[in-house]
């Protein structure tokens, strides 16, 4: 398996689940993974990140998706900014309608910030999407706000006023997703896991072979010094394929 080959697989089925409120096919997923070669282990590992990031595997509709909720640690000035938002304008779906057909047409300003105003709360929408991700809520939202803007000022090159919605949720996206994979500890997550998975993988299978026969999970603790909740936690991630080791 080719290293940036499955990274870039795995943003995109990240991506996608988070398009479809944190759900991803199993047809989907193996579409997507399949062409990198994955071994059972690393499927195994895959999933048990995504599982950790919150994404679950099935269609996904508004029933099955449960919104995730905002905690203190997400931010002090969270809980402020949510206030605020619930002071702005609302509009009604005619006014909207006509905001997007003007800011496409003419470039419109005030129908700029009648949209502007119309998103933000889309985008803490989105937020929740990644909050099982290490970048705090503030900072996500602070970069959707962003692609927010961009879009908005990006609305005259689009030709027909149905085209706004995904526009402009693309663009939101595409910020969270550049914050996200811009930070250094979300780029860690899945290379130190394959990294503590694998090491664990390689002092199973020597012992394994050592004893010839397969070892359990206190014997390799015992062996190696590794706990063995850090060795149930290797075998969980990788779909119980650790070679040598009785699941």
């Amino acid at each position: 398996m080719v290293e940036k080959e499955y990274r870039e697989a795995l943003d995109r089925v990240i991506r996608k689940a988070h398009e479809n409120r944190n759900f991803i096919t199993e047809e989907a997923y193996l579409e997507i993974l399949s062409p990198v070669g994955m071994n059972d282990r690393e499927d195994g590992l895959t999933r048990g990140y995504l599982d950790s990031i919150g994404i679950r595997f099935g269609e996904g509709s508004r029933e099955a998706y449960k919104e995730p909720e905002f905690t203190e640690a997400d931010g002090k000035y969270l809980k402020l900014y949510l206030e605020e938002l619930e002071a702005l304008p609302r509009y009604t779906e005619a006014e909207i309608y006509e905001a997007k057909q003007k800011a496409i047409a003419d470039d419109d300003e005030g129908a700029q910030a009648v949209l502007m105003n119309h998103y933000l709360k889309n985008v803490v929408d989105i937020a929740k999407l990644y909050i099982y991700q290490a970048v705090p809520a503030e900072d996500l939202i602070g970069e959707g706000n962003i692609g927010l803007m961009t879009a908005i000022k990006a609305l005259a090159t689009l030709d027909d006023p149905d085209e706004v919605d995904g526009f402009v949720g693309k663009l939101i996206m595409d910020a969270m997703d550049e914050a996200i994979y811009e930070d250094t500890d979300i780029r860690q997550q899945i290379d130190e896991m394959v990294e503590r998975v694998n090491d664990i993988n390689e002092k199973a299978k020597l012992l394994s072979e050592e004893m010839k026969r397969p070892v359990t999970a206190a014997e390799l603790s015992e062996e190696t010094t590794i706990p063995i909740a850090e060795i149930m936690e290797a075998l969980r991630l990788s779909g119980n394929q650790i070679e040598g080791l009785i699941p």
